[in-house]
């Protein structure tokens, strides 16, 4: 069993204390502020913070594969709660995510996803998400991006899992490009199951060059999703923790 050092635990206590705060505030702000607003510049302001006091060090490659007028699905790897925080901090546009429904019933933090205009998703059917194909669309319009883990939920042992092909599918069908983010060393910092901190890791980021799905066939869907998938896992392969 792995000790928790006096610094982590002492970390870990008041992380948890600022996030329940920032929720408090959050659950203010996001109640008056315009989506571009409070997608963007809010949550980067505040995942940021929760950044710095865990001692998080972010290294960015490829940030030049953004266009800041664009908007995108990211399509990344789920290594811990922090890919998350991580990917507010340093993704130059305005984001939404995916989220499982279970999360829909957290006091307080319900509400924020909901006006952070968080897309539901029953992960027992997935594809279920394409009846609200309209609104995302309109999300897409209103200049958010979207934010997709397609492995469906957090690795527990680190290692990259099965693509679903739902990003994939909604790129084609919204006419919106995909950009591949490979995300290292966020298990690290806290694992699947675990709430306590290790203070100081270092994460690195790879921003891949933009896919275009527009209009691809399901056959093709199933080829470009196995093909953004391999790209991740080289670049965890050779960019270990």
């Amino acid at each position: 069993m792995k000790i928790i050092s006096c610094k982590d635990l002492s970390v870990t206590i008041l992380w948890w204390m600022i996030t329940f705060m920032e929720g408090l505030c959050f659950t203010a702000l996001v109640t008056v502020l315009p989506a571009r607003l409070r997608n963007g510049w809010v949550l980067h302001a505040a995942t940021s913070v929760l950044l710095d006091l865990a001692g998080v060090k972010v290294k960015v490659d490829g940030l030049k594969n953004i266009c800041r007028d664009q908007t995108y699905i990211f399509v990344a790897n789920h290594q811990s709660w922090f890919d998350s925080f991580v990917l507010c901090a340093i993704l130059p546009v305005p984001v939404t995510f995916i989220s499982k429904k279970e999360m829909f019933r957290v006091p307080i933090y319900s509400h924020i996803m909901r006006r952070l205009r968080f897309i539901c998703v029953d992960r027992r059917h997935p594809s279920n998400i394409l009846r609200d194909i309209d609104s995302i669309i309109a999300l897409f319009r209103s200049g958010l991006s979207l934010v997709v883990y397609p492995e469906g939920t957090r690795s527990r042992d680190g290692k990259l899992g099965p693509f679903g092909r739902g990003a994939v599918l909604l790129a084609a069908r919204a006419g919106i490009p995909i950009i591949p983010i490979t995300i290292v060393g966020t298990q690290e910092i806290m694992p699947r199951g675990k709430y306590c901190i290790s203070y100081g890791r270092r994460v690195r980021i790879f921003i891949s060059d933009v896919v275009e799905v527009d209009g691809a066939s399901r056959k093709r869907q199933g080829i470009i999703t196995e093909e953004i998938r391999q790209q991740i896992a080289e670049n965890l392969r050779n960019n270990p923790v």
